[in-house]
């Protein structure tokens, strides 16, 4: 990861969804089910980060055809890169609902950032979208039952 970490942005009140600081899954849900849920939570807030800064989401949970695998969780348009276009970013997202695992980034190896790699070129070459370069970033969250969500922002961790 990136050695310069952020300051932990709390999310505003309007850009969490009702319920986001709870964790997801009730009585009955299996741990696969919750931790479905929970992803699906935190890229839902990721996205709505995002999209509030005034950044374009252009695509969320892309799957390449055949020879790659895995998943980019958002891509997106970065427009604050000062450029005269905006970067081209996939963005990571990693959500939390307890520190048990420790903190959402550290789940980001170099494993996964040498897949999302691959994923971030192959889904450049395969969209023509105006762009001043390519990047991977990190969008960390922690959820909070009965608080706001803290996110984390992790700009430039590959590529």
């Amino acid at each position: 990861m990136n050695p310069k970490r952020p300051a932990p942005r709390r999310t505003s009140p309007a850009t969490v969804p009702p319920g986001a600081g709870r964790p997801p899954g009730g009585r009955g849900a299996s741990a696969a089910q919750h931790r479905r849920e929970t992803g699906r939570l935190g890229e839902l807030i990721a996205a709505r980060y995002l999209a509030d800064s005034g950044w374009r989401v252009l695509e969320r949970n892309w799957r390449p055809g055949a020879g790659l695998r895995g998943e980019l969780d958002l891509v997106a348009l970065d427009p604050t890169t000062g450029a005269p276009r905006p970067a081209l970013v996939s963005v990571e997202v990693k959500t939390r609902a307890s520190r048990a695992a420790g903190p959402p980034a550290a789940a980001v190896t170099a494993a996964k950032l040498a897949r999302l790699r691959a994923l971030t070129g192959a889904w450049a070459a395969s969209h023509e979208v105006a762009h001043c370069g390519l990047r991977i970033d990190v969008v960390s969250i922690e959820l909070r039952p009965g608080l706001p969500a803290v996110l984390r922002h992790h700009r430039g961790v590959g590529l």
